[in-house]
């Protein structure tokens, strides 16, 4: 399993924390579950809120995930770490770990779920957290905690295509996200497009060998479902759910759905991008 970092408040570096694993320990996907497991045996007592939290756990008591990164929710979100006028003394029952056979904690997301925020944010900002007691202490008493922690979570060590989707494992009603990464385009004759001449040609597969387009290549650019929203820096963007974006047989089933990055005047092979994107859709 994973060890994690722990970010100590006195220094910039990050040392390693015996107290947190998770599962998957490597190559986690922010759209894919990831369980993090918190040991209270592997707590420094030496450490005066570390001591406090054990005293806890020995005492019987539950534990409690607090975090803000990749984002914080607000005061009313189901989600939100703590509740009432000292949220820190009164953990959000929802952020209580489960309590394990062999003493450990656990608490289980797809990070791009519970934070509402979309992959690209997860590698960028990492997750960030602690584990705490339900009354943290503060506002006058020594604080009940571990150190803030913080999970690496880093793209695929290989260059993945400019034109990518995401999460990886779709269900045909989840939300999709499209993304085309133009300052990136190596192809000559489609780089440096403009803020409207980006569209997804769009069809779907049935495990039949059947086969059904929203628009034909030709006539995309025609179809405003099918534009891709400038998001700037060269980036595009389109947020779809499979069912809704497209109009299914519902006598057959769906194999997979492809994408093609074209330009709104479609007319031969260099209004495209090389290579298109391939979802398979799991579990209808």
């Amino acid at each position: 399993m994973k060890k994690i970092s722990t970010l100590f408040a006195l220094t910039l570096g990050l040392s390693a924390s015996a107290q947190i694993s998770t599962v998957p320990d490597e190559n986690i996907d922010p759209a894919d579950s990831l369980e993090i497991i918190f040991d209270p045996a592997a707590l420094d007592l030496a450490v005066g809120h570390q001591d406090l939290l054990k005293q806890a756990v020995d005492a019987g008591e539950d534990m409690y995930i607090w975090t803000w990164k990749p984002a914080t929710h607000p005061d009313g979100h189901p989600f939100v770490n703590g509740t009432g006028s000292a949220p820190w003394k009164n953990s959000n029952e929802a952020m209580k770990m489960t309590k394990n056979s062999d003493g450990t904690f656990s608490w289980k997301i797809v990070p791009t779920l519970f934070y509402e925020v979309d992959a690209a944010k997860v590698y960028a900002d990492d997750i960030h957290f602690l584990v705490k007691a339900k009354d943290g202490g503060g506002y006058g008493d020594p604080d009940v905690k571990t150190d803030d922690q913080s999970i690496a979570i880093d793209p695929p060590a290989t260059e993945r295509n400019p034109f990518y989707h995401f999460p990886t494992k779709v269900k045909i009603d989840d939300v999709v996200t499209l993304r085309y990464e133009n300052w990136r385009e190596e192809k000559e004759s489609m780089q440096n497009l403009a803020s409207d001449d980006c569209y997804a040609y769009a069809k779907v597969v049935y495990t039949n060998g059947s086969v059904a387009q929203i628009e034909s290549p030709f006539n995309a650019g025609t179809n405003p479902k099918l534009k891709m929203n400038f998001i700037g820096d060269g980036n595009f963007e389109m947020h779809l759910v499979p069912n809704e974006h497209f109009t299914l047989d519902p006598n057959n089933e769906v194999d997979y759905l492809e994408f093609i990055v074209i330009k709104k005047n479609f007319a031969t092979g260099a209004d495209r991008v090389t290579e298109a994107v391939v979802i398979p859709i799991f579990c209808q």
